[in-house]
């Protein structure tokens, strides 16, 4: 929580600089306003000095122009330093020399879209490089207002309205993202994560090589519906999701109080128009209508996980180059394109190619079956001017670590 107190962004130590001025300013003026209270209340107590016996002081010149001119310079110093800082903070920087992020923020939840479209509920930035945050809110939401300690940025978050927010994050770290305008029962929760990685961790991060297959906790993510909603069974703001599908529940539609069952209709109904049908003991206009924010393939995996159907695995991408490298054939093959114990791997795919099979020379192009049967049966087609020294690896390799070899050796 206190990690990024000193501050960790570009304009920080400036901003810190202020604060402390500012500090000191006014540390100076409540000893001098308050220290003077207790001269005098000492001095000029009752019982050490008399109300006869005190001068009646009228016009006292320096002094009136002492305590104008020292707090008018001290504003004047304050307002200098300020206004320096908060030049910096509001001069955007243009959307090409930066990474721009939508923010979206409402009860209670943020979230943030990247250009390429990709969504989450926290922010991933990469080092030492502008981010510039385009927020709003929807129109029928409250005011929210994003605040990030550890960078010193603040805005207000406005229904129907786009503010704008910029920061450059000079070192990795997660830092800790709350609302600071109180927003409704759930406003303590409403947090979120800025992640700073490297760049290459940030590039990985917004176009994963492995794409993994996305789950109901992802589309509950970018939607902000872990806000309202829980997956353990505790009350909170709306209906928990654990053991949510086909139970009954009552519901009021139309100022009638029925019982309904939550099967895969009503859900999807719940989702796209969440004020027909009030489940009894919350509130109505506490959930915007997700119809349209949420498409079919997305639904379909939000309706397995109440269903209670588990995705199938997903097989972690075989990488070619890894399989070449764990069964030895750099040993006999070269990648760029020196002569060794076996043809070159360069430029080999679809490759004219001068074999003998079946004591005949042939012309053949290195195709994908070409090169799988050269991997799983290299005696049966030897390429001329080579010896059959190639074990095979029909029983070897599997059919997708092949699949990969193949791929690898086309690029």
């Amino acid at each position: 929580m206190l990690e990024g107190i000193e501050g960790v962004s570009s304009f920080a130590a400036e901003t810190d600089y202020v604060f402390w001025v500012v500090n000191l300013i006014c540390l100076f003026l409540f000893v001098v306003t308050i220290g003077a209270m207790f001269v005098f209340l000492y001095k000029y107590n009752e019982k050490k000095s008399k109300p006869e016996d005190t001068e009646n002081i009228k016009h006292h010149t320096p002094m009136e122009i002492a305590w104008t001119v020292i707090p008018t310079i001290l504003m004047m110093v304050i307002f200098y330093l300020g206004l320096d800082v908060l030049k910096v903070q509001r001069t955007m920087p243009k959307d090409k020399d930066a990474i721009v992020v939508e923010v979206v923020g409402k009860k209670w939840s943020w979230s943030y879209t990247y250009a390429n479209g990709k969504k989450s509920s926290n922010l991933v930035v990469p080092v030492n490089k502008d981010v510039k945050l385009n927020m709003t809110a929807p129109l029928d939401d409250v005011l929210h207002a994003y605040y990030v300690a550890a960078f010193r940025i603040k805005e207000d978050v406005v229904p129907g309205q786009v503010t704008k927010l910029w920061f450059n994050a000079n070192r990795i770290g997660e830092y800790d993202v709350q609302c600071a305008e109180y927003c409704g029962t759930r406003h303590a929760y409403m947090r979120s994560v800025i992640k700073v990685v490297s760049q290459e961790d940030y590039e990985e991060y917004l176009n994963p090589t492995v794409v993994a297959a996305k789950t109901a906790m992802d589309v509950f993510n970018e939607n902000g519906c872990i806000g309202c909603h829980t997956t353990d069974g505790t009350v909170s703001a709306g209906p928990s999701f654990k053991d949510i599908y086909n139970t009954e529940i009552k519901v009021l539609a139309n100022g009638v109080t029925k019982t309904v069952t939550r099967d895969e209709a009503y859900l999807i109904r719940a989702i796209e128009d969440p004020d027909a049908e009030i489940v009894e003991g919350y509130t109505a206009g506490m959930m915007p209508s997700f119809k349209g924010a949420i498409n079919a393939e997305d639904m379909k995996i939000v309706m397995n996980y109440f269903k209670g159907i588990k995705p199938e695995p997903v097989m972690p991408k075989i990488d070619g180059k890894e399989v070449v490298d764990i069964n030895g054939c750099i040993g006999c093959h070269t990648t760029d394109g020196n002569p060794s114990a076996g043809p070159t791997f360069k430029d080999i795919y679809n490759r004219k190619t001068t074999i003998i099979k079946d004591g005949k020379t042939i012309e053949v192009a290195a195709d994908a079956a070409y090169l799988r049967e050269a991997i799983l049966n290299p005696a049966t087609e030897i390429v001329d001017g080579y010896m059959n020294i190639m074990p095979p690896f029909k029983d070897v390799l599997k059919d997708e670590e092949v699949d990969a070899i193949i791929e690898y050796l086309k690029n």
